[in-house]
């Protein structure tokens, strides 16, 4: 499949970042707090029927001096819609509604997909909703974690297939609603991706086009 540049980043680091999963027993015992700070997650996330918020994703690679920036806007209403879209500089668009779904980029056609047929946007769909609606425990775990003051989350590959994507992934949260103030995501070349959101509207009436068409708000 082919993305463009700043949708192919955004499935990469869904794809990568975000295999929290439920809580192994030895994390559990070595990380006092941490089911407690999950549950706690989860329930605030529950709470929350839909919101929106900006966001700002950096990406610093080695090979460049300077810093590869996109802004953007992130919606998402209960129980199956979601919209990712990138307003600059390169204008694109994903969006999630139940098992359909539409991806847009700027001047090209507007691709339709549905996640019964198609695995690579299935598996990038689950990993984009457990994520942004904090059901961690949808994902199995393939990190060892840490709860660090914050609150933040710290994530290390265990594997040796995502070790050789991401060497570590911080989350720190917002502390009243506990939902991700920043994601940062390391990469063993020494490239990293810091994506930061702010503005967050919660419990909003958001309009319907949002989830079924992809011309910018």
């Amino acid at each position: 499949m082919k993305y463009p540049g700043s949708l192919f980043c955004l499935a990469l680091l869904i794809s990568f970042s975000v295999m929290v999963g439920s809580v192994p027993v030895t994390a559990a015992e070595s990380n006092p707090g941490l089911e407690d700070f999950l549950q706690r997650v989860e329930q605030n996330s529950a709470a929350i029927n839909s919101f929106s918020c900006d966001f700002i994703q950096v990406r610093h690679l080695a090979i460049f001096p300077q810093p590869v920036k996109f802004s953007g806007r992130l919606s998402l209403a209960r129980p199956d819609r979601l919209r990712w879209e990138f307003i600059k500089p390169i204008p694109s668009v994903l969006v999630l509604n139940g098992k359909k779904g539409l991806k847009c980029d700027d001047g090209g056609p507007i691709r339709k997909f549905n996640l019964d047929s198609d695995p690579v946007m299935r598996m990038v769909a689950a990993q984009l909703w457990a994520w942004t609606s904090g059901s961690y425990r949808d994902i199995k775990d393939d990190f060892d974690f840490d709860l660090l003051p914050g609150p933040s989350l710290a994530f290390s590959p265990v594997n040796n297939g995502s070790g050789s994507f991401v060497s570590k992934i911080k989350v720190v949260f917002e502390p009243d609603f506990l939902q991700p103030m920043s994601v940062e995501i390391s990469e063993p070349g020494g490239d990293r991706t810091i994506i930061t959101f702010s503005g967050y509207q919660r419990n909003l009436a958001l309009p319907s086009s949002l989830f079924t068409e992809c011309r910018s708000r």
